[in-house]
C-alpha cells in the first residue's frame, strides 16, 4: 500500500479554510490526506450573533465551528497553533518559522494551501502567515535549517488562494466593499484571470463548502463579504475555486490547469520504518506514546511552569505524530489501533511530577528508551526514531535552571 497524497492548508483564522473548501472535500473524497492548521482560535474577531458566544468564550466556540467545519469538508487532521489572533506578526519570527518547519516535517505534504502574498485582503495576520509560510516551504527541505525539528522534508508545490478579476466585474459591490479591522477598511485584491494557475472546478462539492461555513455562526457578518454578493456568484466562487502557484519543485505538467496534484505521486509505504515489528510490540509502543502525549499536554496545562509551556506544547506535538505512525503501522499489521489505552502506569508516573527539572528528567528517561528500542528493533532508516531524537534534541534545548533544581530538592 502507498502513503497517500496529502494536502496542507495552513490558514490564520477559523473560517479562513472555507475559501479552498470545496477543493478539500474533493480531494478528501478521493483519498487524499487532508490535513488543516489554524494559527489562532479567532479570539478576537467581531462578534455576529448575540446568542452564540460572548467576548470570554469566543475562542471555545469558534474552535467548535472550525471542528463542524472540517466534518463537513472532510479534513482528517485539524491542528491548531494556538498563536494570538491580531498578533500573528508580533511573534518570535524565527521561533514562529521553526514551528512551521517542524509541522511540515512531521505531516509531510505534497502541496500546501495558504494566504496569497497580498493577504486576500490585508490582515496582517493573512500577511505574516503567508511570509512565514514561504519561509517555510523553503526551510523544510534544508536539512542544516532547524534540525530539531526532524528529518527534513520537500512539499512539491505551494499554492495561495485567488480571487480572480472576473467575480469582481460580475459582483460590482465588491469593489467598494471594505472589511473592518481596528478602524481601517480593507478592501479585497483581484487577480487578472490570465494569470491564474489552477482553477479547480469542484461544483458537486459545494454544498459541502457551503455547510461548513453555515458552521462558522459567529461570523455570519449580515453586511459581510458573502453578502455583497448575488447568489449565483457565491455559488461561482464556491463551484470554481481559484490558485496561484507560488513555488514549486515539481512544476505542473504543461497544459495541466485544474489539478493541485497533477503528476504527483505517493511515495511507497514506509514499511522499512516497523518493517517485522511483533504486533504486540508495536501495541506496547503505541500505549507508551499515548501515556507520553497524555503527560505532555498535562503540563502543557500546568499555570505554575509558564516558562516551558511551548516546550511542552511542542513536545505533545511530537508524540501525537508518534503516536499517529505507530496507529498507521498497526492498521498495516491488520489490528486495530483505536482501542489501544495510553499506558496507565507510565502517565500516572508522568504526571505525578511537578517540579521542572522532575518533569524533564522523567521525559528524557522515557525518550531515551524508546529511542533504545527503535535502534535496536529497526533499521538505519527509521523515522521514528528520528522523531524521537528530535523531541530529546528538543528537550536539551531548553535547560534546567539551578532555581528549578531547587525546586525538585
Amino acid at each position: 500500500m502507498d502513503n497517500p497524497l496529502t494536502i496542507l492548508a495552513i490558514f490564520a483564522h477559523p473560517d479562513d479554510e472555507i475559501g479552498v473548501g470545496s477543493t478539500l472535500a474533493y480531494y478528501s473524497d478521493r483519498g487524499v490526506r487532508t490535513v488543516l492548521i489554524c494559527a489562532t482560535r479567532g479570539e478576537a474577531a467581531t462578534i455576529y450573533c448575540e446568542d452564540c458566544a460572548t467576548r470570554e468564550t469566543l475562542a471555545q466556540v469558534r474552535t467548535a465551528e472550525l471542528e463542524c467545519a472540517c466534518a463537513h469538508i472532510g479534513i482528517r487532521e485539524l491542528r491548531w497553533l494556538d498563536w494570538p489572533d491580531g498578533g500573528v506578526k508580533n511573534l518570535p519570527r524565527e521561533q514562529a518559522i521553526g514551528e512551521l518547519v517542524r509541522q511540515i516535517r512531521a505531516i509531510r505534504p505534497h502541496v500546501i494551501l495558504t494566504h496569497p502574498e497580498h493577504g486576500l485582503y490585508p490582515h496582517p495576520d493573512h500577511l505574516a502567515i503567508w511570509e512565514m509560510v514561504r519561509e517555510a516551504f523553503t526551510l523544510a527541505a534544508d536539512e542544516a535549517a532547524y534540525p530539531e525539528a526532524g528529518p527534513a522534508w520537500a512539499p512539491a508545490r505551494l499554492f495561495t488562494r485567488a480571487l480572480p478579476q472576473s467575480i469582481f466585474e460580475a459582483a460590482p459591490g465588491l469593489k467598494e466593499f471594505r472589511v473592518e479591522l481596528n478602524g481601517q477598511l480593507l478592501p479585497f485584491y483581484g487577480t487578472p484571470d490570465e494569470e491564474i494557475d489552477v482553477i479547480m472546478h469542484v461544483e458537486p462539492w459545494v454544498e459541502r463548502r457551503m455547510a461548513a461555513w453555515a458552521c462558522h455562526r459567529s461570523q455570519h457578518n449580515p453586511k459581510g463579504f458573502s453578502a455583497t454578493m448575488p447568489d449565483g456568484v457565491r455559488r461561482e466562487m464556491a463551484a470554481n475555486e481559484h490558485y496561484l502557484l507560488a513555488a514549486a519543485r515539481v512544476p505542473l505538467p504543461e497544459g495541466v490547469t485544474d489539478d493541485l496534484l497533477a503528476g504527483l505521486e505517493a511515495e511507497p509505504a514506509e514499511e522499512h520504518i516497523l518493517a517485522d515489528e511483533p504486533l504486540p510490540a508495536l501495541l506496547a509502543e503505541l500505549g507508551r506514546h499515548r501515556a507520553l502525549a497524555e503527560v505532555c499536554e498535562g503540563y502543557e496545562q500546568d499555570p505554575s511552569d509558564p516558562g516551558r509551556r511551548e516546550l511542552y506544547r511542542q513536545l505533545a506535538e511530537g508524540e501525537r505524530e508518534a503516536v499517529y505512525r505507530l496507529a498507521r503501522a498497526v492498521r498495516q499489521a491488520g489490528a486495530g489501533a483505536g482501542t489501544v489505552e495510553a499506558d496507565p502506569d507510565l502517565r500516572a508516573a508522568g504526571l505525578r511530577c511537578v517540579a521542572a527539572a522532575e518533569r524533564a528528567a522523567f521525559l528524557r528517561v522515557e525518550l531515551e528508551a524508546a529511542a533504545a528500542r527503535r535502534r535496536s528493533a529497526a533499521g538505519p532508516a527509521d523515522d521514528l526514531l528520528a522523531l524521537i531524537e528530535a523531541q530529546l534534541a528538543l528537550l536539551a534545548a531548553f535547560p534546567i535552571t539551578d532555581e528549578q533544581r531547587m525546586e525538585n530538592g
